[in-house]
């Protein structure tokens, strides 16, 4: 998916086609649902299809079966893991978003109006969107173990069990939690400040991490250069305008 750096920091909805408007939550609405279900939602998301395989049991099925089973349904074939995606896609669409048993899809709906579909076909669209829009570009693992909806957590549980014993474990870097970057950058920058960053989004804030960090590192070149020169012209007077987006 190819969402320009411009789409990314806007408030606005991404509109995909056939499906809704794709938020990038503010940190207040990310504060009224709690950050450990802001994290397990995106845990949810980003789980593929062989880990859910794997977990519930499903090594053995036969290769044909296993082709034509995916995440998406394996998802909705029971009426608790169906209600769990819905309020997850809730929170991450513009619009309302309700499960179709008949259609075996959630239907997107502008008031009355169904407006799109989440099918087994758009549906990686639909997760690879809300990763992008929350400054997510690779597959993380999230702490879902405080989630506050416990029926959800024990499906989840259930579903990680059998994950697999060598699987690599990233130990997350607690310098790097939501928390303690909002901190960082309300206590860094110039114009915002703890009471009035709550009104960013989450990738606006990731971004403002990052060029802050990245103008910190600016600045200190350019006072060694004005102090000692550049001899071997390694300084880049640009550097602070350089895009920051294809590394996020």
């Amino acid at each position: 998916m190819n969402l320009s750096y411009f789409d990314l920091l806007s408030p606005a909805p991404v509109q995909l086609s056939g499906i809704g408007g794709i938020v990038s939550p503010k940190l207040r609405e990310i504060s009224a649902i709690g950050y450990n279900t802001y994290q397990f939602y995106l845990s949810v998301l980003q789980m593929d299809g062989k880990s859910v395989l794997s977990a519930i049991g499903l090594q053995a099925m036969p290769n044909a079966e296993q082709i034509q089973t995916n995440l998406f349904e394996l998802l909705t074939a029971d009426s608790r893991t169906a209600d769990m995606l819905r309020e997850i896609l809730n929170f991450f669409l513009k619009e309302d978003v309700s499960y179709s048993e008949n259609h075996k899809a959630f239907l997107v709906r502008t008031g009355n109006d169904v407006t799109g579909m989440i099918t087994s076909e758009n549906y990686p669209q639909v997760c690879e969107a809300v990763c992008l829009r929350n400054g997510i570009r690779q597959k993380q693992e999230a702490d879902i173990s405080k989630a506050k909806n416990k029926k959800a957590l024990e499906i989840m549980n259930k579903l990680q069990m059998g994950r697999s014993k060598k699987a690599k474990q990233v130990k997350s870097d607690d310098n790097l939690e939501l928390g303690n970057i909002l901190s960082a950058v309300a206590n860094k920058s110039q114009s915002l400040n703890i009471v009035n960053i709550w009104d960013l989004t989450v990738y606006q804030l990731w971004d403002c991490f990052f060029r802050l960090s990245n103008n910190n590192i600016y600045n200190i070149q350019s006072m060694s250069v004005a102090a000692w020169g550049d001899k071997d012209n390694h300084f880049d007077a640009t550097a602070w305008f350089k895009r920051m987006d294809t590394g996020n």
